[in-house]
């Protein structure tokens, strides 16, 4: 059985992730080009097919290959895209999402339940029969893919930026150790 070295890493910061929008399938761009102090160097990088993750996977590890999956895109927010929280809170629908994220979707989006077989579906597929796999992807990504190997709820678990989640798993499966390790940024204007 192969053991497996997983690393996730968020991309960087946008603006409607500042302005606390959900921004899921908007092709928005980072706000700021960093460069970062990472131990290691992997032989290539996998996220989605949005430019804030290869333009994150640039800044951090400069001439490793991206190879893009539309598969690893963060939740479809459907008509909830791009908004605030203060902007849907009396909408019933909003709510009810927010009540039952498993079951209901946004109007147009996905529910939490088929984001998380999507995700973990093409996770799979990257990771089958390799020793080590990098990805640069979005939060609710991590938080799912997290959330079932470490066995917890997706809304328990934390996706932030500028760490990276480290964990192994014994023949694709179990998980037999994780860690979580902050990234340092050359430039520090957030």
């Amino acid at each position: 059985m192969v053991r497996t070295t997983i690393r996730l890493i968020r991309h960087e910061l946008t603006q409607a992730n500042i302005e606390r929008r959900y921004i899921g399938w908007t092709d928005q761009s980072i706000i700021r080009q960093v460069s970062a102090d990472i131990a290691f160097t992997p032989s290539v990088i996998y996220g989605s097919d949005l430019k804030r993750c290869e333009e994150t996977a640039t800044c951090y590890f400069r001439n490793v290959p991206f190879i893009a999956n539309a598969q690893l895109r963060e939740t479809n927010f459907g008509d909830f895209e791009m908004k605030t929280y203060d902007e849907l809170k009396n909408n019933l629908l909003y709510r009810a999402w927010i009540d039952d994220p498993l079951s209901v979707a946004p109007p147009n989006g996905e529910s939490l339940q088929a984001f998380t077989a999507r995700i973990l579906t093409a996770f799979q597929e990257v990771i089958k029969g390799k020793e080590e796999a990098t990805f640069i992807v979005h939060g609710g990504v991590i938080k799912a893919i997290l959330a079932n190997y470490l066995n917890k709820a997706f809304h328990d678990v934390h996706a932030a930026h500028r760490v990276i989640y480290t964990f192994v798993l014994d023949g694709g499966e179990t998980c037999i150790s994780y860690s979580e390790a902050p990234i340092t940024v050359k430039d520090n204007m957030y």
